[in-house]
């Protein structure tokens, strides 16, 4: 018996509708929790999660030394995932619905589903979509990230960039409300040459995503700095699902997300996976900790290290930079939580909800203790500082046919990047000739799910991004980096006798040596 026969009717209470080949609901009724007063969880079925990785659309770390991807035992559901976009949406200035996708959860040792998000697109950005696929030893996910819209329809491949020499401030900031923006390895002509960090002041309502790099099968794709959107005005994200191990294989499943994760609620628990380069929210805490070596980092703590960035904590900590202890309530309810389970998230929605009722039948105060909502219940909050849209059906069947473009695009990055795997594998180059060279240069189309025009932001009530720091076309710079004066190091002083911790040190005696304007 498939999935979708033995589910029977939709699950209410996760506006799932399982239909059939033909698209036909199948029939029968879900049986009453009387316990939680929702229709109970089939065996098998749909359960809405509060705990997972967030959709890496809506926001990603910066992980300094990026590698292949995590290789898994078995490959994602077969199953066709018709995900439905939700009848309403964020109001902003390009909020596009992109669709969600598997991702691999350990402690369930199985895929959960990672819902589609409401997001207000990057200016000057589109989105390229990751996929599965099949590697030595299991399947591994390659990331998805937001690439330049004038890219000239090309993507570049390189050789994996050296170790980075990323170690923090190499001076004081310029003033309060400044943040540092780490270094990054460029390929320039036929090697790569390190550009330092500098110092970049902080925007309200906007976030500074530095220079990285991502890997792929064909090699690694230099994706320059950006200014994106806060988390409170970049879209909405949705509670992923967990699924039944018979669901592989089985009839098409198609439903539309109706559980949200306020930004509140993400940012209470919010953690990086630095070896899977995600952010993730909800009870990590067993595996916590802050050093180099830690699975899970507290998102307020993965900064200022030899690991990774995180551009949402850098943000904020400039704009709230005359608050020294602006952060603290976050630490504080860390510390918490780190030395009571009892304080933290539950897993699942519906443990979620019956660990409310029960406080709320005690008398007790209900509030802040919820880490996703029924999209209508948080839509007629009069008390929440957000606004949403209708979205008509017309417009939802445009969104479903622009998931079936994307869906198109993706599958040509999978066979272009596999062209470009094999192309390098078959070359057979010596290390010191694949260094000289780009691995692979990709034309691709535009995304489906690509920014509008920056003519959009002159429309009334549209706010620009800020000057772009680095001082790279489109945006010409109000203010300049301030950018510590140390000369680019090129890979070839790496590959010497000196280590990188005693370049690091000479970059640090330079900055100290330098004369004070």
């Amino acid at each position: 018996m498939n999935f979708a026969s033995r589910v029977g009717t939709p699950l209410s209470s996760l506006a799932l509708v399982l239909m059939g080949l033909m698209g036909q609901p199948t029939s029968g009724r879900a049986e009453q929790d009387p316990a939680l007063g929702y229709p109970a969880q089939p065996f098998g079925g749909p359960e809405v999660l509060t705990r997972g990785p967030i959709h890496e659309a809506f926001a990603t770390p910066v992980v300094f030394n990026p590698t292949q991807p995590i290789v898994v035992p078995k490959p994602p559901p077969q199953t066709p995932v018709n995900e439905i976009p939700p009848d309403q949406k964020p109001a902003g200035a390009d909020v596009e619905w992109i669709p969600g996708y598997w991702a691999w959860e350990d402690e369930r040792n199985d895929y959960i589903w990672i819902s589609g998000v409401w997001r207000d697109i990057p200016p000057g950005r589109q989105w390229i979509p990751g996929y599965w696929s099949q590697v030595n030893g299991g399947f591994g996910w390659t990331s998805g990230f937001w690439s330049p819209v004038d890219a000239q329809g090309a993507l570049n491949y390189l050789p994996a960039p050296p170790e980075s020499l990323e170690a923090g401030p190499t001076s004081q900031p310029p003033g309060d409300n400044f943040a540092w923006a780490p270094g990054s390895w460029v390929w320039q002509a036929d090697r790569y040459n390190w550009q330092p960090g500098y110092w970049y002041q902080g925007q309200p309502d906007w976030v500074w995503s530095p220079s990285s790099y991502q890997a792929t099968p064909s090699g690694y794709v230099y994706n320059q700095g950006y200014w994106d959107y806060s988390l409170a005005r970049r879209g909405l994200p949705f509670a992923p699902l967990a699924l039944n191990n018979g669901l592989a294989g089985g009839a098409p499943l198609s439903f539309s997300p109706s559980y949200v994760l306020p930004v509140t609620g993400l940012l209470a628990n919010l953690f990086v996976r630095p070896n899977y380069g995600h952010y993730y929210y909800g009870d990590y805490y067993n595996g916590a900790g802050q050093g180099p070596n830690a699975n899970y980092v507290p998102w307020f703590g993965f900064r200022n290290n030899r690991v990774g960035y995180d551009p949402i904590y850098a943000s904020m900590a400039a704009v709230n930079g005359r608050q020294p202890n602006w952060d603290q309530r976050y630490r504080d309810d860390y510390r918490e939580r780190l030395e009571h389970q009892e304080a933290r998230p539950l897993p699942t929605f519906a443990a979620q909800r019956a660990f409310i009722d029960q406080r709320r039948g005690r008398g007790e105060d209900v509030r802040n203790l919820g880490f996703a909502e029924p999209l209508q219940q948080w839509a007629n909050n009069p008390n929440a500082n957000h606004q949403l849209v209708p979205v008509g059906p017309d417009h939802r069947l445009e969104l479903q046919r622009r998931q079936a473009e994307l869906a198109n695009f993706q599958n040509l990055r999978v066979r272009q990047e596999e062209q470009g795997r094999l192309a390098a594998q078959n070359q057979n180059l010596r290390a010191d000739e694949a260094r000289q060279r780009a691995v692979f240069r990709n034309e691709m189309p535009r995304s489906p799910i690509a920014a509008a025009p920056n003519a959009r932001f002159q429309s009334p009530g549209l706010i620009a991004p800020p000057p772009h720091p680095e001082g790279h076309a489109p945006f010409r710079p109000e203010f300049g980096p301030h950018r510590p004066e140390v000369p680019i190091i090129s890979h070839q002083a790496i590959e010497g006798n000196r280590r990188p911790e005693q370049i690091r040190e000479e970059q640090r005696e330079r900055e100290r040596e330098r004369p004070r304007r």
